[in-house]
């Protein structure tokens, strides 16, 4: 995923999957590491390389245990086919999914983020993704969204997606629906932390 500058315009219960792609033309292009979300899926939660998860105890995660804040690096395959948790990646081969759910007395609220430097302090920004609903055998809301941070402040909670398939249905493997989001802010810092959570109203 691209980051772009906008001059001139003044100073993803459920489970939710991120693929991050390239955004609006680019007049001064800041660039994520590892924007299509590669990884190995693997049975236990994983993050992909250049990303870390956000950690539970940072005041805008609403997880409640350092294990309810991990998300899965996913692929057509997995890590849980049986769970419902595989499907067609965006772009690449994986994608990064994460679930927001509460389960009395706990909630699960998992996400990534990645510190991203040159901006310039006062400028607007705008990058896009794409998101999809994945759905597990416990989590089977069919729609959901991102809450998006910089720095920790709030600055997009991005429409929400409804899937088209069940949580276990095997089209998932070869298409999902991703529904593209755009996201502006304006730079506070020259280096800012970009923090992505799933979220849903349900």
């Amino acid at each position: 995923m691209n980051i772009t500058s906008r001059p001139g315009r003044g100073l993803s219960p459920l489970i939710l999957a991120a693929s991050l792609a390239t955004a609006l033309p680019s007049f001064s292009a800041i660039v994520f590491t590892n924007a299509n979300l590669e990884g190995s899926p693997a049975v236990q939660a994983g993050v992909p390389t250049g990303w870390e998860f956000v950690p539970f105890d940072a005041p805008f995660n609403l997880a409640t245990l350092a294990n309810l804040a991990t998300g899965d690096i996913v692929d057509a395959n997995g890590p849980a086919q049986a769970s419902g948790l595989f499907g067609a990646a965006h772009s690449g081969t994986t994608f990064y999914a994460g679930l927001h759910a509460v389960t009395n007395p706990q909630t699960f609220q998992e996400g990534l983020q990645q510190t991203v430097s040159g901006f310039t302090v006062g400028q607007e920004y705008s990058f896009s993704f794409f998101q999809a609903n994945v759905g597990h055998t416990n989590r089977q809301d069919d729609s959901g969204s991102w809450r998006v941070y910089a720095d920790g402040v709030l600055i997009n909670t991005t429409a929400p997606t409804t899937s088209p398939l069940a949580w276990n249905d095997p089209d998932k493997a070869t298409s999902l629906l991703w529904e593209e989001r755009t996201v502006t802010f304006t730079a506070t810092s020259e280096s800012m932390t970009l923090s992505f959570l799933a979220f849903d109203t349900d």
